[in-house]
């Protein structure tokens, strides 16, 4: 597994393994720069973005929002910011 300087964390761990839903450009980004840990946040994170903005996932417009969302998570893409969300976990 190769090991990788996260853009996110900043540390250096394995790389993302199947960035799945991503392809082309945003694909070959996240396995470059994308920790396994941060991709587990990134998949919840996610989830809570196509319940929140009720996204169709058969929609093409989805793809792109949800491209430009993973890149600024990810910290990839200067000047873009992830969605807001106003679900807040239960604290534990």
């Amino acid at each position: 597994m190769p090991v990788i300087a996260c853009s996110r964390c900043g540390q250096e761990k394995d790389a993302v393994q199947k960035p799945a839903f991503y392809r082309g450009e945003v694909r070959e980004k996240l396995l470059a720069n994308a920790c396994q840990e941060c991709w587990d946040e990134w998949i919840k994170m996610q989830i809570m973005l196509i319940n929140e903005y009720r996204l169709n996932l058969m929609d093409p417009s989805t793809d792109d929002f949800l491209n430009k969302q993973v890149l600024a998570f990810f910290k990839l893409d200067e000047g873009g910011e992830i969605a807001s969300v106003d679900y807040v976990p239960p604290a534990e």
